[in-house]
């Protein structure tokens, strides 16, 4: 019982961390974890509220950080910000903060099982004026930490627990991944105006650098044969 809840707490700093390096994986952890406790509901019990509130305490610290750096950041050099959001990455999130000011619920469901959408959602909500982050992340964190545990259960009551269940967790994570990507994608095409498509757009798309050639050149300094007439002018 000891090991357990000292491996909880390295999962919940895991998961915490998983925020600001989502290349961590820790929703593998939990469904390798659910597979382990299968038959306790108590370590059940726990391990869903811990991957729950794990959830929560990541996006909510690091909303409140993206908060604080976009603040001093536009306090202090207001041209740095325009410099770092211009262009594609502007329209972007523009997007992004237009549906979470719209429809939060429907767009945290959304990015919480994209791959890094939470760090995106939270650095546009932080730019968006008040939005309800505290109960937007409490919903992603209850949700992945049930799909989580109950995808590792299932896993567990099919191949049984213990090292079949890790390896079956492990594939069926990165199986369903694959899947949700492909099938958001897909819901793309086919729902062009529809609120999650475009949510689903935003967050895939801000989680993403745009490229340099997309970038066009501000509009305060002109480029090539252009900027010359204009500084002639």
């Amino acid at each position: 019982m000891t090991v357990f809840y000292w491996a909880m707490l390295i999962l919940i700093g895991m998961v915490v961390a998983d925020f600001f390096v989502p290349m961590l994986p820790s929703a593998t952890l939990v469904t390798a974890a659910a597979g382990l406790v299968f038959g306790n509901p108590l370590l059940i019990g726990v391990l869903l509220v811990g991957a729950a509130v794990a959830s929560w305490l990541g996006e909510f610290l690091g909303y409140r950080l993206f908060r604080s750096l976009r603040a001093g950041l536009a306090r202090r050099s207001p041209r740095v910000v325009r410099g770092l959001v211009t262009g594609t990455v502007a329209k972007l999130e523009a997007l992004l903060q237009r549906t979470i000011s719209d429809h939060p619920y429907r767009t945290t469901m959304v990015a919480r099982f994209l791959p890094a959408g939470r760090t995106a959602l939270a650095w546009a909500a932080a730019g968006t004026a008040r939005p309800p982050y505290a109960r937007m992340a409490a919903l992603g964190g209850v949700l992945w930490a049930a799909y989580s545990v109950g995808l590792g259960l299932v896993i567990a009551w099919i191949a049984g627990p213990g090292l079949q269940s890790l390896v079956g967790s492990v594939v069926t994570v990165a199986a369903v991944g694959l899947f949700l990507g492909w099938l958001a994608r897909r819901w793309q095409r086919t729902h062009p105006d529809s609120v999650v498509n475009t949510a689903t757009a935003a967050v895939v798309l801000a989680a993403q650098p745009a490229p340099d050639a997309a970038l066009p050149a501000p509009a305060d300094e002109p480029d090539g044969a252009g900027g010359s007439a204009a500084r002639a002018a």
